[in-house]
């Protein structure tokens, strides 16, 4: 899964006292196990984050988390697949569409996957976020069978 660390990530980074890159280190170098979606259609609630980027959600929730968004909330990470108000710390955001209800099946993870996090730049998030608007890019390329 790409992802481009910002947002929230300097808030973030204050509150648990890791810098930007070391932060983006240790969330990108686990594997995380998909223990089920949920709160929205294809949101998913990643098992394995590393115990030094653990943080209680936020006292006041945001009222507009974007889609894509990848957040910290307690001891998991989870990746919004639509606008919608959240409480988790957000790091970053990805361009992939995780749940698109024309799919079948409509989010192409499920529950038991493995999820890795790969850092790009701005630029990289551009190009991958205009191949998904242009439904030309291939989500099943992400999927590494074991």
């Amino acid at each position: 899964m790409t992802l481009n660390y910002a947002v929230d990530i300097e808030n973030f980074s204050k509150e648990i006292k890791l810098s930007k890159s070391e932060i983006i280190k240790r969330h990108s170098e686990a594997f995380y196990t998909v223990f089920f979606t949920g709160f929205l259609p294809g949101f998913l609630y990643l098992g394995g984050l590393n115990s030094t980027l653990h943080l209680n959600r936020k006292i006041t929730p945001s009222l507009n988390v974007k889609k894509g968004s990848v957040g910290i909330g307690g001891k998991q990470t989870g990746i919004y697949p639509q606008d919608s108000p959240g409480g988790w710390h957000i790091i970053g955001n990805s361009p992939i569409e995780l749940f698109n209800s024309k799919q079948n099946p409509p989010c192409f993870i499920k529950a038991g996957d493995k999820v890795k996090f790969y850092p790009i730049t701005k630029s990289e998030y551009l190009k991958i976020q205009n191949k998904v608007l242009l439904s030309t890019f291939n989500s099943k390329k992400l999927i590494v069978n074991d």
